[in-house]
């Protein structure tokens, strides 16, 4: 078997895996849906309701798909990675994986193909609820900013989050590190809270990590009446480099083996 089939199938097995799993359905699909209609619901009354963005003005509710939509790559790369690599490091699955012929990459490659495949349904389907619920369209002119964003998040978040299971030595700790970190930087990257009404202080904490800068470009391709693609170079830098690091960290910090800390 090549290693693309081998890949593919492996994918495929994850794909599998991710639906019978409690935690993925709930926290990376069921609960962004839900937040996006919450959010849209209680916060965005009014047809036209506004919110403060980048010293102008966007729709309450494109604000909030785009914020959403944010949360949801980073709770179904990042997390879903951490709390996935480490439990199956720690219960010695990877290292019995590192010992068959199949090549260790493929495994890896698969893992964040699966997530792909899953951020990619995501935002169909948030997009759909967005357009038919709550009027939110995407401006032709930023689909290409808009694509952009989600897969070099995608990318970014993945990379990050592979990189952070050379910290976590246990399930535990990577159950709770990881979701604990996707909130607090929600609350401080405009993801459930406008950055306007932000301690000034806190915005700028917030622009050190990836999220506010996928969250400001997802909600800069959502603003109506925009023209161009929407991409800002600033954001994608910072998202480069962000994913840059966590591919330098995880190459040279990666374990097979239980650390066997915790």
């Amino acid at each position: 078997m090549s290693d693309t089939a081998l890949v593919l199938k492996q994918t495929r097995y994850g794909l599998l895996q991710s639906a019978r799993n409690p935690r993925v359905v709930v926290f990376s699909i069921v609960f962004p849906i839900l937040l996006l209609v919450l959010f849209n619901s209680i916060f965005a009354s009014g047809d036209n309701a506004t919110t403060e963005f980048a010293g102008g003005t966007i729709s309450t509710d494109a604000y909030f798909t785009a914020g959403i939509l944010a949360y949801a790559i980073l709770m179904s790369s990042f997390s879903t990675l951490a709390v996935g690599l480490t439990t199956r490091r720690e219960s010695g699955q990877l290292k019995r994986m590192r010992g068959t012929p199949m090549p260790p990459w493929t495994f890896i490659v698969a893992e964040v193909l699966r997530c792909v495949v899953l951020i990619a349904a995501m935002t169909i389907v948030m997009m759909v609820i967005s357009h038919l619920a709550f009027d939110v369209d995407l401006p032709g002119d930023s689909v290409v900013g808009f694509v952009v964003y989600v897969a070099l998040g995608t990318a970014s978040l993945a990379s990050v989050g592979i990189a952070l299971t050379a910290f976590l030595s246990s399930a535990d700790a990577a159950s709770t590190v990881a979701p604990f970190t996707a909130v607090i930087l929600s609350f401080i990257s405009g993801v459930f809270i406008p950055v306007e009404t932000l301690p000034n202080w806190l915005e700028e904490v917030g622009r050190v990590f990836p999220l506010y800068h996928l969250a400001e470009g997802l909600q800069t391709t959502l603003v109506s009446g925009s023209s161009g693609t929407g991409l800002d170079g600033g954001n994608v830098a910072v998202l480069a480099i962000w994913g840059l690091a966590g591919l330098v960290v995880a190459a040279r910090r990666f374990q097979w083996e239980p650390l066997g800390r915790g």
